[in-house]
This record gives C-alpha cells, sequence and structure tokens, in this order.
C-alpha cells in the first residue's frame, strides 16, 4: 500500500494476522494526516475496537454497496458536517480564553479566574453532549498551536470527572486545573518547547521547572483554590517518588492531582504533532497500564480512563514502535 494516500479503506477479515500486521505496517509510514476507514460487522464490538485500536477513523458496515461508499465519499467532500457550530466556537473561544491566561501570566498580571471559570465549564457541557471522543478529534482539527494539549488535556479530565461521578465542584476545579496545568509553560523557551528530538539533561531540567512557575504565578494573586494551586504545581509528580518537582510518594499526591496527572499523560500521548503522530486511544491507555505496573500512577485510575474512553482491558497493549520518545513532557 502507498504510504502517500490520504485515504485507506479497508474491507479484511480483522481476525487474519497477516492482514491486521499489513493495516499496522501501513499506519505506522502513512502521512500524519491520512484517514483509515475500516469496514466491519454490524453489532460486533469486537471488531469495532479492534478496527479502532488499527487507528480506523471511522468505521462502516459490512457488507460494502455503492450507496454505502457514496455516503463515505460524501463525508469525505464535508469532513466536518459532524461537528456542530456550537463545537467549533466552544474550541476557538476556549482558544482565545488560554492565550489571554497566557498573555496575563506572561505579563506577571492577575490571571482572570472568572475566565478560567466560564471555559471550564463551556467545555466541561460540549464534553457531556458530544463525548470524549468527539471532542478530542474537533480539537485535533481546528486547533494546532500551542493550546491543543491544554484542551485535549482539559476535555479527558472532564470526561473522567464525569463518567467517575465526581461532584459538580470537584468537575470544576479538575477543569480549571486542566486549563492552568501548564501555565508556567510561557517562561520555558519556546526552542525547548518545540524540540523534535530529545531534551538534553539542561533543556529538561528548563522544562521541569514550570510547575513551579506557574504555581507561584497563580498563588500570588491569591483567588485560586489551594486544590488547584496543587494539581498545577505536582501534575508531574509519581507514585514512586520519581516525579517532580518535589518528588512526592503515594499519600503525599492529592486525589485531584492523580487524576490530573493521568489526564495530562493521556493528553500528551493523543497530541498529534507535525514531529510525531498521535497514539490511539488503545495504546494511550496501554501506557497508562505499564506506569501503574511499574508504580508511578494508580492502576484504578487506568482502569477508570479505560472504562471513560470504552477500551476492552484484554486488548489493550503497547505501540510497536518508539513513539514514546517524542511524547512531549
Amino acid at each position: 500500500m502507498p504510504a502517500d494516500i490520504d485515504l485507506l479503506l479497508a474491507d479484511i477479515d480483522l481476525k487474519n494476522p497477516h492482514s491486521v500486521d499489513k493495516i499496522r505496517a501501513f499506519r505506522n509510514v502513512a502521512k500524519p494526516h491520512t484517514q483509515i476507514f475500516i469496514a466491519v460487522t454490524k453489532n460486533d464490538r469486537q471488531n469495532q475496537r479492534q478496527a479502532s485500536a488499527l487507528g480506523a477513523k471511522k468505521t462502516i458496515l459490512k457488507p460494502l454497496s455503492e450507496i454505502g461508499l457514496a455516503i463515505v465519499i460524501e463525508e469525505l467532500r464535508t469532513p466536518h458536517r459532524f461537528v456542530t457550530p456550537s463545537t467549533t466556537t466552544i474550541i476557538e473561544t476556549s482558544a482565545r480564553a488560554m492565550r489571554e491566561i497566557f498573555e496575563q501570566a506572561a505579563q506577571q498580571e492577575p490571571i482572570d479566574i472568572r475566565l478560567i471559570g466560564e471555559t471550564g465549564r463551556q467545555i466541561a457541557e460540549s464534553v457531556a453532549d458530544l463525548g470524549v471522543l468527539e471532542w478530542l478529534d474537533t480539537v485535533r482539527i481546528y486547533h494546532h498551536s500551542t493550546f491543543q494539549h491544554v484542551l485535549l488535556v482539559t476535555g479527558i479530565a472532564c470526561a473522567f470527572a464525569q463518567g467517575v461521578g465526581m461532584s459538580i465542584e470537584d468537575i470544576a476545579k479538575l477543569t480549571q486545573a486542566g486549563l492552568l496545568h501548564d501555565i508556567g509553560k510561557v517562561w520555558t523557551p519556546a526552542a525547548i518547547l518545540d524540540k523534535t528530538g530529545r531534551l538534553t539533561r539542561e533543556e529538561f531540567d528548563i522544562v521541569k521547572r514550570h510547575p513551579k512557575d506557574g504555581y507561584l504565578q497563580l498563588v500570588r494573586q491569591g483567588n485560586i483554590h489551594p486544590d488547584i494551586l496543587d494539581a498545577v504545581l505536582h501534575h508531574h509528580e509519581y507514585l514512586d517518588g520519581s516525579g517532580y518537582p518535589d518528588g512526592l510518594a503515594a499519600s503525599e499526591i492529592t486525589d485531584i492531582t492523580r487524576i490530573l496527572t493521568i489526564c495530562d499523560i493521556m493528553g500528551a500521548l493523543l497530541e498529534r504533532r507535525a514531529y510525531k503522530k498521535p497514539f490511539t486511544v488503545q495504546e494511550a491507555i496501554a501506557v497508562l497500564f505499564k506506569m501503574a505496573d511499574q508504580g508511578k500512577i494508580e492502576k484504578a485510575l487506568a482502569v477508570a480512563m479505560a472504562q471513560i474512553f470504552d477500551c476492552a482491558l484484554s486488548n489493550i497493549r503497547l505501540p510497536e514502535n518508539d513513539l514514546l520518545d517524542s511524547a512531549p513532557n
């Protein structure tokens, strides 16, 4: 299969390892914007999950017909037809809000916490209406700048909080923490943030300053909930004490911070960048399980994240290539 095509439509036996391996090989060399559509049997959830694991942007039902193919072609002609204007409006409004907040932080001015609260509320409502997968897909279509990661993490945090039944107050706190968690990166040089290769030790030491830089900026203005401040400061801490900036371990890390940490990891893995293709949901979940087995994050939270994304735990497995080396810090 040529690697430079824009769309691969596959009607294969998903139980045939040879056919599945061909799709995986294609995915590893395809262009970043290439879409994969896979035909599946109606009501076969195993087929649906396997197609998704192979990176299918969309599944269509077997048997393929001229009408079915015509519908696919029409959808490709108008690729955003299923994205409502309110969805794109919320995403662009959220991005503008983040730009304003980051500029306020860069100028050492107090951030507009009311704007953060309203933006978080709109995102939470949109994720509840759309579902997390459509939110993520829409963010990646309509926003490719610095704020893509923030919007991905916040959407995942909303979906997680709603899915596990957190209180309205805690959903608001987690959402606002998602919007603010990387505010300290306004003082990280762009050359480091945008570097495509592995960071040097000196560069990584500079990146590791961003949680504390963001925390200090936010704590100075004095009107932000302590749980949000803690999550901003400690969202890179791990249960085994190997994280930063304070090397916290186990019970020293609060519940909201633990949740934001796995949402941040998930968002980084699912993020689309010029130098890396996004992980599939199943690959990202597999990374969370590996980190849980290593004692870095809580296993119960990884299981809950898999349930939020409707992943069959028996099917998850780590990616076969070295994508982890290009994941953002």
